[in-house]
């Protein structure tokens, strides 16, 4: 993965709760606090350059992913402060597809505890394919909620390609896009 300059920052501006400033591809992009974004990868290299970048901040990181949780650790420098693996082996790190509830149970309690939060889940295809679309975007509107509540930062990777363009307007209903 290329290594990039990156500029992280948390600032607070009149009428903003806060938000957290990444230099990506010589663009600047404002992360707000209490907000969801989806980020677009047919790959998983962005989702990973987003996450390095934001590890350079203050942010408490939890990263959600088909990853192993070591394997996260060695692509990302930079704080993870927890991962946690989407497997159906059994492991104290790892969380099956199909308990939805229990993944959600594992982020709320996180962003609870850590301030500021930053959740980055990668692995929204994978979830499809054990729980209907309709199952995973009531889980996915119920995190955007916890992330609220919290005045978290919520990143979830996208691949347009696994998506029909129906879905991806649902999810991207209460999302900004960072491309």
């Amino acid at each position: 993965m290329q290594r990039l300059q990156s500029i992280a920052s948390i600032g607070f501006n009149e009428g903003r709760i806060g938000f957290i400033t990444i230099c990506l591809k010589d663009k600047n992009i404002n992360l707000d606090y209490c907000r969801t974004y989806l980020v677009v990868d047919e790959r998983q290299t962005k989702i990973l350059e987003v996450a390095e970048l934001v590890s350079k901040s203050e942010g408490k990181i939890l990263f959600i992913s088909r990853l192993h949780p070591d394997l996260i650790r060695e692509k990302i420098i930079g704080e993870i402060a927890e991962a946690i693996w989407l497997s159906e082996r059994p492991n104290e790190r790892s969380i099956p597809p199909q308990q939805l509830g229990k993944l959600l149970q594992r982020i709320s309690i996180f962003v609870k505890k850590e301030k500021p939060a930053i959740v980055f889940l990668d692995g929204l295809e994978y979830l499809s394919l054990f729980n209907d679309f309709s199952r995973l975007q009531m889980f996915v509107e119920q995190l955007n909620d916890i992330i609220m509540e919290s005045r978290a930062i919520l990143l979830i990777a996208v691949d347009p390609r696994l998506f029909d363009q129906r879905s991806l307007a649902k999810l991207r209903r209460f999302a900004e896009i960072v491309s």
